[in-house]
């Protein structure tokens, strides 16, 4: 049962830059001289082509525009995290790992990049890789509401759940959505086959987030 909360997803992806051998390393320096502003452009651009569910080309035009910013800038953190998010939300995970990869090897305490890489690790079934990298981020960033909800998500498919619930407490004072920390521990208690405290806490997700699909699906399952 614990394996339901996280799905594999394993897609690759290759990123192509045409022309990028002949730039040289002053005309690279000049297109990156305002990376941050030339990034902010295009999440807006990709955000108002999501408005409309990406069924034109737009999102894929941006996407590889947010690709190559990252080739031309290859030092940008925060482009390097835009391209991460981006090939996570279109499930390519290796892609994204690629790119999050990339930015713990330049910052080793980055909390954003580690928790989603570590939440890929555990779609992927690599639980050492997601403990080892959870481990050594919270040292760093004890305060990372995230984190402790994906070291969270790692305890349960280990199946140790009151542990589980001691890191959702932990989530749940640092900030983590009451929606998201009541509906996971509704799973802790369905998996322990406690029923009625499961529906509660399905419940407490649906009281902070009405009609959340994910928090609806499981008490209904209950029924």
């Amino acid at each position: 049962m614990a394996t339901r909360w996280w799905g594999s997803m394993v897609v690759a992806l290759a990123v192509s830059c045409v022309g990028c051998a002949a730039r040289t390393p002053t005309v690279m320096a000049l297109e990156c001289r305002d990376a941050g502003g030339q990034l902010a452009a295009l999440e807006q651009r990709l955000a108002a082509a999501r408005e409309t569910g990406c069924d034109t080309a737009d999102c894929l035009t941006v996407e590889r525009d947010l690709q190559r910013l990252a080739l031309v800038c290859p030092g940008h953190v925060p482009t390097l995290m835009a391209n991460a998010q981006a090939a996570y939300d279109r499930r390519q995970p290796d892609a994204a790992a690629h790119y999050l990869d990339d930015v713990l090897s330049r910052e080793r305490r980055h909390a954003d990049a580690a928790t989603l890489r570590a939440r890929i690790a555990l779609e992927q079934g690599n639980l050492p890789f997601a403990r080892r990298l959870l481990t050594e981020q919270i040292k760093l960033t004890p305060e990372h509401s995230a984190l402790r909800e994906v070291h969270a998500a790692l305890l349960f498919v280990s199946m140790q759940y009151e542990a589980t619930v001691e890191e959702l407490t932990r989530a749940a004072e640092l900030g983590a959505p009451k929606h998201r920390v009541s509906y996971h521990l509704g799973l802790v208690a369905e998996a322990r086959g406690d029923v009625s405290a499961a529906r509660r806490h399905f419940n407490e997700a649906l009281e902070a987030q009405p009609d959340w699909p994910p928090a609806l699906s499981r008490l209904r399952g209950l029924r």
